[in-house]
């Protein structure tokens, strides 16, 4: 069958949206975790390796409604929606001593270039064996002709990598760019993928500040000539051939409600969290049709809709 993504925009046939059953997930906290503010922050290292369900069931049972409808919402789009598998047994318990990780957000654990597809390397020792749960879809593609890689991982000590997370990870053709804060994304694992994709690519690394989880919290490429970016998080500004573009600029409050975080369906038309309306404003004023949808309770996990999603197959074409 069909697969590969060149870009971001590119019309969404075929994708994997995460789970989060209300029972499964369970509170997790690492030292790494910078980009959680007050009371995220305090709650998780409270209550870390505890269910979610028996802290705060409202938020447990939301987190499952808001991404099932997120996935309903894409299949009624006419997209082929695939599910990560539930973790269970050993697989759900392998090195998640500090808290069970998430099956939530599979656009970190994979990462689709072209003909590639990844296995990342993330950084939070509880989330690495997320990989499992979308094994499945990787072995799929590769039966199709994808070329199968995984990024080796990490130390458990979770500084020397490489970490390569699919987060950070942003496509414009043969331009790849690659966040870095120090929560998840490193040199090391950015070298790992110009090795791995070689010419013509070009995988660039964008600085953010230190409590910037991943690149898509910061900046999203729309549609061709359109972004939405925060620069309070990017260190050096935009990548060079995105400093022409229309930028729509969000503040850091905005982009800590994660309104950079979006699905896009295809050019011109995405689904974006309803709590940001003046975002949601400014990209319809550029012509994009954009769908509202609640996305609160992923958000305060720390991730939006992008973190909810990756592409498998999208229809666009290299330059």
């Amino acid at each position: 069958m069909p697969f590969g993504v060149h870009h971001e925009w590119g019309k969404l046939r075929d994708v994997v949206i995460g789970i989060s059953p209300a029972e499964d997930f369970v509170v997790f906290h690492e030292e790494s975790m910078r980009w959680q503010g007050p009371p995220e922050d305090e709650f998780s290292r409270k209550h870390a390796g505890r269910p979610l369900i028996e802290l705060d069931p409202d938020w447990a049972h939301r987190l499952e409604r808001q991404v099932d409808a997120l996935a309903e919402l894409v299949a009624r789009e006419g997209v082929t929606v695939h599910r990560p598998e539930r973790l269970r047994g050993i697989e759900r318990t392998f090195l998640a001593a500090n808290g069970d990780g998430t099956q939530l957000f599979p656009r970190d654990a994979m990462i689709v270039v072209g003909d590639h597809v990844i296995e990342s390397s993330l950084r939070l020792i509880c989330r690495q064996r997320e990989r499992y749960g979308l094994r499945p879809h990787v072995q799929r593609l590769a039966a199709s002709g994808a070329q199968w890689s995984s990024v080796p991982l990490g130390s458990p000590n979770g500084v020397d990598g490489p970490f390569l997370e699919g987060g950070d990870t942003l496509l414009n053709g043969y331009e790849v760019y690659v966040g870095m804060s120090g929560c998840a994304s490193n040199m090391a694992g950015i070298d790992w993928l110009q090795a791995l994709l070689g010419a013509p690519y070009r995988v660039i690394p964008v600085a953010l500040r230190s409590n910037v989880l991943h690149l898509d919290c910061a900046l999203a490429l729309v549609k061709p000539g359109l972004l939405v970016w925060c620069p309070e998080k990017l260190i050096d500004g935009l990548p060079m051939s995105l400093r022409d573009w229309d930028a729509i600029t969000v503040s850091r409050d905005e982009a800590n409600k994660l309104a950079t975080n979006g699905l896009i369906l295809e050019e011109g038309r995405m689904i974006v969290d309803a709590d940001n309306a003046r975002v949601i404003g400014e990209l319809c004023k550029r012509g994009v049709d954009v769908i509202p949808l609640p996305f609160d309770g992923p958000i305060r996990v720390g991730g939006g809709m992008r973190c909810a999603h990756h592409p498998l197959w999208r229809e666009s074409v290299l330059a």
